[in-house]
């Protein structure tokens, strides 16, 4: 896992790199004084600029998580599959949205497992990196997420080995329907690779605001969240996304108001 992260930031940071060169970078929209009010500055009269504005890109990012495919060849019994989709919807914040399915099938000499459920989450993402020009669209942000998951699971049968009294007993658990809610702090990157392309990944922290152990038998996974024997987990996620820039999000620009000398 230590490996993997270091290859994955290593990996972002030269995409980063990348689409930052292959982009053309336009000139910067300057503000255009108006001769309507004027402010006396170090002895000289200086005309008051007017607020500038410009149009930036918007649109529905949609995308897939490629983590998931990666998690089930490792953890064969936790299947899920999980689309991203965000959108712009002032500078700085975009609208975030997940949904997902998963399926879980585990069966050893113990017990043998069925579950599957889906889940959702939503939430809010701040781009925490400053434009070079109006047009770019790459991302370093952080981010807060409300997940939700209705699941179920059952347990077709179990043995339980008596090394003391020798022997087994041997018993089943009924299908069982949950749900689970949580919070998901969230911190990432997605790079413009190609014109409307992004490569991302991000780090994640789930804490599971309900309980759902029981004394008779926890579900080995929920849906979205990981563990379903633990309160909190870590994650990661790699995503490759497309943008449908189908409108546009105005920004103002308010230059600041020159410092007035103080009268003598």
């Amino acid at each position: 896992m230590t490996r993997t992260f270091i290859f994955t930031i290593l990996t972002s940071s030269c995409l980063f790199s990348f689409a930052a060169l292959a982009q053309n970078k336009p000139a910067t929209p300057t503000a255009k004084p108006a001769d309507t009010s004027h402010v006396i500055t170090k002895g000289k009269i200086l005309p008051e600029q007017k607020d500038s504005s410009w149009l930036i890109p918007g649109g529905l990012r949609l995308g897939v998580d490629l983590s998931r495919f990666i998690n089930n060849a490792y953890y064969p019994y936790r299947q899920e599959y999980t689309v991203v989709a965000d959108a712009r919807i002032s500078p700085r914040l975009f609208a975030a949205i997940e949904l997902g399915y998963t399926n879980t099938p585990h069966s050893d000499s113990n017990y043998t497992y069925k579950g599957n459920g889906m889940f959702a989450t939503l939430g809010i993402d701040y781009n925490f990196l400053k434009r070079q020009y109006p047009t770019e669209r790459n991302m370093f942000f952080g981010g807060l997420r409300y997940g939700f998951s209705h699941f179920n699971y059952e347990v077709p049968s179990y043995t339980q080995h008596a090394p003391y009294w020798g022997g087994q007993v041997t018993g089943s658990f009924p299908k069982t329907n949950a749900n689970a809610h949580w919070i998901e702090l969230v911190l990432g990157l997605k790079t413009e690779v190609l014109k409307n392309l992004f490569l991302g990944w991000n780090v994640r922290e789930r804490i599971l605001l309900n309980t759902v152990k029981t004394n008779e038998f926890t579900p080995l996974t929920i849906p979205g969240f990981g563990s379903g024997s633990k309160r909190a987990v870590f994650d990661m996620q790699y995503t490759i996304s497309y943008v449908i820039p189908f409108y546009k999000i105005r920004e103002h620009y308010h230059p600041p108001a020159p410092k007035k000398m103080p009268k003598k």
